[in-house]
This record gives structure tokens, sequence and C-alpha cells, in this order.
């Protein structure tokens, strides 16, 4: 008699209707049962309670997996185990935003993975996006570049959720298995209301031409602005003086002050930012400063100032700060910056502090200023091959990345 339910069915030897003598061996041995069933239903079986997981937690989802796997919710319940190698995992799970440089590499684990072998979404950012889906660095969906199985919308979704699209997925193994068709599930990313106002990259609904208009309008936003201009013909408003701001800067150490006055000619010490120093002579000044105790580097920062035309018109540059500490009871900064023209690199501080080696390659990334005698100035953050510097004032938010966004 076979019991149905969900489980393996068990079968009454005794009412076979043949006999064998192996198989009247084994019933005779006191303490041992015997069972039959078809192979492909312990394989069934034992696929759907072994589905483990490769995890693949990039941000703030991957919070919520952790504590799935935790006593409360506990996936080693139903055989579902966390493996930190891709060539033992069953489910891929994507929890958290997909960055244009992290998609080759994703996709490259997902091919490492032994067939059979399913992806889940975890959360919005995996599913489309969300909040970054048309920022340059983000993949709009991690099913633009492998195929997803089962969708988890949520900002983050909780364990339980995440319980739940294991259960889904055993269900779809199941269908899957005795040979119905199993359709793929509906992105939620992908609904209309969700939908961005421009279409998303690689869309078939965003315009064509829609890329080259965003880049063109970026190029001339900040000469267009006249935010801070008066029109044409209005009087000029004066204005009663105010009492003066607690100014944002922190000013200069005496000692300090004194060091730019006697040794380096600056004589502008603005309330409200660092002095500009010449850059031809700032590693002069950093080695001094390290003499007299300011021995950590706090920040390397590069900004981008786009041209700007009208009644205030000024042209393209660039300014590079640097702030120095000293170590100890009644600690002091030291900070100063350098005006730099396209295209000028100032010299690297590597050779003084081995901090500034990541901390210059970053703004060459991210800005495009290059610092002379670096001995390592290569991206650290984008790809290679990436075009451009995203922290540029005239760079697009949207820009487009063939093949991934």
């Amino acid at each position: 008699m076979a019991l149905k339910g969900g489980r393996l069915p068990v079968v009454d030897e005794r009412a076979l209707p043949y006999s064998h003598p192996l198989y009247d061996t084994l019933l005779q041995t006191p303490g041992l049962s015997v069972a039959t069933a078809a192979v492909d239903l312990v394989l069934e079986w034992g696929l759907r309670n072994s589905l483990w997981i490769f995890p693949m937690a990039t941000s703030c989802c991957g919070i919520e997996l952790m504590a799935a796997a935790a006593s409360r919710v506990d996936l080693d319940r139903m055989g579902t185990i966390v493996r930190a190698t891709p060539r033992q995992g069953d489910v891929m799970v994507v929890a958290g935003t997909i960055t244009v440089k992290m998609a080759p590499r994703v996709l490259a684990l997902w091919e490492q993975m032994p067939e059979p072998k399913w992806c889940i979404a975890m959360g919005s950012c995996a599913i489309s996006g969300d909040f970054y889906r048309n920022l340059y660095p983000v993949v709009p969906g991690i099913d633009t570049v492998l195929p997803v199985d089962v969708y988890l919308p949520g900002c983050p979704p909780n364990p339980e959720v995440l319980m739940h699209g294991l259960l889904r997925l055993q269900e779809k193994v199941r269908a899957a298995r005795s040979g119905q068709p199993v359709p793929r599930d509906p992105n939620p990313g992908l609904i209309d209301l969700t939908k961005p106002a421009n279409g998303r990259v690689g869309d078939p609904s965003r315009a064509a031409d829609l890329g080259a208009q965003q880049v063109a309008a970026a190029l001339v936003a900040s000469s267009l602005d006249r935010s801070d201009e008066p029109a044409p013909g209005a009087e000029p408003v004066v204005e009663a003086p105010d009492e003066p701001a607690e100014p944002a800067f922190e000013g200069v150490a005496p000692e300090f002050e004194a060091l730019l006055r006697d040794t380096f000619g600056v004589t502008d010490f603005p309330k409200d930012r660092a002095p500009a120093v010449d850059p031809a002579r700032h590693v002069e000044l950093a080695r001094s400063l390290k003499r007299m105790g300011w021995r950590q580097l706090v920040y390397v920062v590069a900004t981008h100032y786009a041209e700007k035309t009208g009644a205030k018109a000024s042209p393209e540059r660039f300014e590079v700060a640097y702030a120095l500490r000293s170590v100890g009871a009644g600690s002091k900064v030291a900070a100063w910056r350098l005006e730099l023209a396209p295209g000028q690199q100032p010299p690297s501080l590597v050779g003084l502090f081995a901090g500034a080696d990541w901390q210059e390659r970053e703004q060459f990334d991210l800005v495009g200023v290059g610092f002379a005698g670096h001995p390592d100035l290569r991206r650290i953050m984008m790809p290679d091959a990436w075009d451009g510097h995203p922290l540029r004032r005239d760079y697009p938010a949207d820009k487009e990345c063939a093949p991934w966004r």
C-alpha cells in the first residue's frame, strides 16, 4: 500500500506478485526493513531538500540573508546551508546592488556553479537597481546578466521572505523534475508603475538618442547656469550686513601659518577654506610638516570645476586638498590646497606617506587628476576600461556602460 502526501511511497513487499530469493532473504532478516521507490523520486526529493546557497551579498540585504541562516529561521531545517564556493552551490542568492564592476565577477562565479543551478534575486536592488537604477555604476537588475528563477521584492526582504522564496524554488524543482512546464516569474521591477520616466539602458522602450541627449545636456549644464547672476536690467540688491557666520574651516595653527608665510610665501589665509600653496612646492611643505610632528595623512581630495561663462566666467580648473594631523595630545590639523589647470599633475606624496598611494589613485580614478611620480597610477574603483571620470562636474549621471547597462 503506497502512502501519499508529499512523502516517498512505502511499498508493502508482501503484496508484490513476484518473488526473489534476495528479497526473501532481506525480508526475513530481523530488524531490517526494505522499501522500494523510483530512483527519480529519490533524486528529486534529495535535490529539493539540499539546495545549498552560494551567497552573493553586496549590501544591506546580505544582513537579512545572514539572519535567515541563524537560529530563528534556520534554513538548515530544510537542508539549505551556505557554501563559500560556487563549486558546491546550487542556488546563487544575489542580495544587494550589483555594479558594472561587480557584474562580470558575478557572471564568472555563476558559470563555475555546476548544473542544475538556480538564482534568487533578493531585494529591490538586485531586482531592478531600485534607488540607484539610473546611476552610471549600477546594473538595472541582475536578470540583465544571468537568468533569475525567483524574485523576492522588498527593501530589504526579511528572512521569512527568503524562506518563502526557497519553498517556491522547491515547487519549481518538483514541477521541472516531473516534466511540467515551469513559467518564469515576472520581474516586479518591470511593472509599468515602477518604470522610470526615462527607459533603462537596454530597454526596448528607451529612445535611441536618449543617451546622446543626456551627455550633451550634461556637458553644457554648468555653462548655462545663471542662478547666481542678476537678471538683465535688474537693480542691484543691497543687503544689510549680517553677523559674521562661524567659519566652516577650522583655521590655521600658528606654527603652520608661520611656516607658510616665512618659507613658502603664502599671504592669503581665507576664513572658509584652506590656504593655496604652489603645486611645485607642496611636497616640500609636506616634508617640513612631517618633521614638525604632522605625521598622519588624513585625506587627499580632488574637486573639478567646469568652465563657466557669463558675467562670472571662469575657466575649467581643479583643486586638490590635503590634510595632515599631528599625533598625540593636543592633536592639530594642517590643511592646504593646490589650484590646478586641466592636465596639470601635482607631485605625488607616496614617498612621504604610504597612505597617499590609494588616496591618489582614487582621485585619479574618479576625478581625473594625475599625480607625477606615483608608482602605480591606475584605476582603483571603476573597471580598467571605464570611459571618463564619474566625479567630474560634466559627467552624466546616467552614463551608459555596454554591455552591462
